[in-house]
C-alpha cells in the first residue's frame, strides 16, 4: 500500500514538472518586467500577488493535504506588498524587501508542512534557512527537464519542435553574446553595424530571466518533492537542558530588583515629577531626558535575555523556590515596563525639544514591541503552555505592520512644522530629505510662509521649493507604470502646483 502510494506521488511530481518550467519562466519575465532596474511601485503588489497565484496552481488538486489555515499568511505578507503602492519610505521599502521574502518562505513551508520544527519552535529558522538553500541542489532540474522534452526516445515529433526551438535561443544568446562582443573588438565596421543595438542590456536581462526562473523552478521542485514524501506530520522539538541553580537565580532576581526600585523611585520623582523637583545643576529638562535613554533600552534588553534564560534553563525541582522565582520574574517584568515608559517618555520630551527623526521614531517603535513582548512574559510565566515564539512572531509582525501604514514621513512632517509654529524652530535640511509621503506637509508649511516678508520664513520658502524642485526631476525619471505610487501622485499634483 505505501509502495503505491509513493508511485502516485512520482508520478504526480513527473507531471508537474514540466508546469513548472512554465511556472518559472513566468516568474522569470515577470521579475525582469516589473522589478529589475526598476523603482517598485504597484508592480511589487502585481509581482506578489503572481506569487502567490503560481504557488496557488502549483498545488492545485492537493488543497486537501495542505495545511489551510496558513493561508493567513498571505494577510500581512500582501499588506506589505500593498505599502510600496501607497508610501514611498525608503527604510522601510528596503526592509520590507527582506522580510516579504521570508514570509513567502515561511507560507510555502507551513501550508505545504515540510517544516520538520513548528513555527513556535526556534528550530523553524532552520526550516527557513533549508527552504532557501535547498534548491540548489536541483539547480540542474529545469535543463534536464528540457532535453528531455527536446529528446523523447530518439522521436521527431512536431509537438517537440517549439521546445527544441526555445532550448535553441537559451543556448544561442550567451555564445551570440560573447562571439559578437570580440567580433566587435577585431572589426571598427562590425562595431558600428552592432552599435545601436543594445547587446549589454539585452544580454543583462536575458541572464536576469534566466537565473530568477531556473531558482523559481528549482524551489517549486524542492516544495512539491519534499510535500510529495513527507509521512505524517510528527514535529520535532528542541529540548533545552536545565542546568541552572534556581537558588543562584533567585539570588541574581532579588538583587536586581532591589536596584530597580531604587531607580524607579528616582524615575518618579525627577522625571514623571517634571519641575517639581531640583535637577542636577547644568542640566535642562530635555538633556536629562535624554541622558540615559539608550543605556536603558539596553538594560530592557539585558532583562528580557534574564527572562527568557531563567524560563527555559533554570532547574524546577523544588516548587516553592520556582514559585517564588515566577514572583521575581514577574517584578522584574513590571520594573521593566517602569524603563520602557521612563526611557518611552524622556525620548518624547527630547522630540518636544529637538524635533522628530526616523531613528527616533523606530526605536520608540521598537520599545512599544519590546513593551508588548514583556506582557507576552508575564502570561508566560505563570502559563507555561502559551505558544511563546509564534506570540513574539504575531505581536512583532503586527506592530511593524501598523508602522509601515503609519505614514512616518508625514509624522515626521506634521510633528517637526506644528513644532516649528510653537517654537520658531526647524531642521530644513532633514525635512527636504524625506520621502514623497511628506509633500502634503511641506505645501501647508509653504502656504504658511509663502507671502511673509520675515528673511527666515522667506528662505524656508525657497528651500521648500527646492524640495519640491528635486523631487520633480526624481518624478520625470521614474515614470514608468511600474513606478506608480499613490504618494508620489499626490506628490506630483502639488509640485505641479509650484513648479513648471
Amino acid at each position: 500500500m505505501k509502495s503505491s502510494i509513493m508511485d502516485i506521488n512520482s508520478m504526480e511530481l513527473e507531471q508537474k514538472k514540466y508546469w513548472l518550467l512554465f511556472y518559472g519562466l513566468i516568474i522569470g519575465v515577470s521579475f525582469d518586467i516589473f522589478l529589475y532596474d526598476k523603482t517598485p511601485g504597484i508592480s511589487y503588489l502585481i509581482f506578489i500577488v503572481l506569487i502567490l497565484l503560481i504557488f496557488l496552481g502549483s498545488f492545485w488538486g492537493s488543497f486537501i493535504k495542505l495545511n489551510n489555515l496558513m493561508w493567513l499568511f498571505t494577510v500581512p505578507i500582501l499588506l506589505l506588498a500593498i505599502t510600496f503602492f501607497i508610501y514611498s519610505n525608503q527604510i522601510l521599502k528596503v526592509l520590507n524587501y527582506l522580510i516579504v521574502p521570508i514570509l513567502i518562505i515561511m507560507f510555502s513551508s507551513l501550508v505545504t508542512k515540510v517544516n520538520r520544527y513548528d513555527w513556535s519552535d526556534i528550530g523553524f529558522i532552520g526550516d527557513i534557512a533549508k527552504r532557501v538553500f535547498v534548491p540548489f541542489r536541483f539547480i540542474h532540474k529545469p535543463f534536464s527537464t528540457l532535453f528531455r522534452i527536446t529528446d523523447h526516445g530518439g522521436k521527431d515529433n512536431k509537438s517537440r519542435v517549439l521546445p527544441k526551438i526555445f532550448l535553441g535561443i537559451l543556448i544561442s544568446v550567451p555564445v551570440l553574446a560573447i562571439i559578437i562582443w570580440l567580433l566587435s573588438s577585431a572589426d571598427i565596421v562590425f562595431k558600428n553595424l552592432f552599435l545601436n543595438v543594445p547587446v549589454s542590456k539585452i544580454i543583462r536581462h536575458f541572464f536576469i530571466i534566466v537565473i530568477t526562473s531556473v531558482y523559481s523552478v528549482s524551489f517549486l521542485w524542492a516544495l512539491i518533492k519534499a510535500f510529495s514524501k513527507r509521512e505524517g506530520h510528527v514535529y520535532s522539538k528542541i529540548k533545552w537542558k536545565l542546568f541552572f541553580d534556581p537558588v543562584i537565580l533567585l539570588t541574581l532576581l532579588v538583587l536586581i530588583n532591589l536596584i530597580y526600585a531604587v531607580f524607579s523611585i528616582i524615575q518618579f520623582a525627577y522625571l514623571f515629577g517634571g519641575s517639581s523637583f531640583v535637577l542636577p545643576s547644568s542640566y535642562t529638562f530635555a538633556e536629562y531626558a535624554r541622558r540615559g535613554f539608550f543605556e536603558l533600552i539596553i538594560v530592557s534588553i539585558i532583562n528580557f535575555g534574564i527572562l527568557l534564560f531563567g524560563i527555559t534553563f533554570v532547574k524546577k525541582d523544588n516548587k516553592r523556590i520556582f514559585v517564588a522565582i515566577r514572583t521575581f520574574l514577574t517584578l522584574l517584568v513590571i520594573f521593566t515596563f517602569i524603563l520602557l515608559v521612563s526611557a518611552f517618555y524622556r525620548m518624547s520630551v527630547y522630540e518636544q525639544a529637538y524635533g522628530f527623526t526616523y531613528l527616533r521614531i523606530f526605536v520608540q517603535t521598537f520599545m512599544i514591541i519590546l513593551f508588548f513582548l514583556f506582557i507576552i512574559n508575564i502570561i508566560y510565566i505563570w502559563q507555561p503552555k502559551l505558544p511563546l515564539i509564534k506570540s513574539y512572531f504575531i505581536i512583532s509582525l503586527a506592530i511593524y505592520i501598523i508602522m509601515n501604514f503609519a505614514n512616518v514621513d508625514a509624522i515626521i512632517a506634521k510633528s517637526n512644522i506644528n513644532r516649528y509654529f510653537e517654537t520658531g524652530q526647524i531642521d530644513m535640511v532633514y525635512l527636504k530629505s524625506l520621502s514623497y509621503d511628506a509633500a502634503p506637509e511641506m505645501q501647508r508649511l509653504l502656504i504658511s510662509v509663502d507671502s511673509s516678508s520675515d528673511p527666515g520664513e522667506k528662505q524656508i520658502a525657497g528651500e521648500i521649493i527646492e524640495y519640491f524642485n528635486g523631487k520633480k526631476l526624481d518624478l520625470e525619471k521614474e515614470k514608468s507604470w511600474q513606478s506608480f505610487n499613490i504618494s508620489k501622485y499626490k506628490a506630483e499634483k502639488i509640485i505641479d502646483k509650484y513648479i513648471e
